[in-house]
């Protein structure tokens, strides 16, 4: 049986690694799964692109010539898709990050406005307080 340590230091079984593991894998919020997502995909078009280059530079290697031909086919396509992807991904972590800032400026609006109300409300309650007490002398 295989015990991990948690930051804290605590030992824990396999069966509670994996409960922790699902929580905290599944608390994770759009704009994070899409970060990690831009990340990977820039990862694998660096493979690709690796890839690509080695198969130009031994090619002589291949006994079959149209074997290598075909690799270099497949990996431009690859390559293609994944730059596709990319920009995709950028794009909707600009528009997600755009509408994060807003929501958060919304935020500020309305606590703004909450805060102006809870002002307004105490002021007019003090007002009909004294004019309560100037109608009773």
């Amino acid at each position: 049986m295989r015990i991990y340590k948690t930051k804290t230091g605590e030992k824990i079984d396999l069966k509670e690694f994996i409960k922790r593991f699902k929580k905290g894998i599944e608390s994770i919020t759009p704009l994070q799964r899409l970060q990690n997502e831009t990340r990977a995909t820039f990862i694998m078009l660096i493979g690709y692109v690796i890839g690509l280059i080695s198969l130009v530079i031994y090619r002589e290697l291949f006994v079959v010539q149209w074997f290598t031909y075909a690799l270099i086919i497949i990996f431009l396509g690859a390559t293609y898709g994944q730059v596709i992807k990319l920009f995709a991904l950028r794009t909707q972590l600009k528009l997600f990050k755009g509408i994060e800032s807003k929501s958060i400026d919304l935020d500020k609006i309305f606590d703004n406005l909450e805060e102006e109300k809870i002002d307004n409300a105490e002021k007019e309650f003090r007002k009909q307080k004294e004019d309560t007490k100037e109608a009773k002398e």
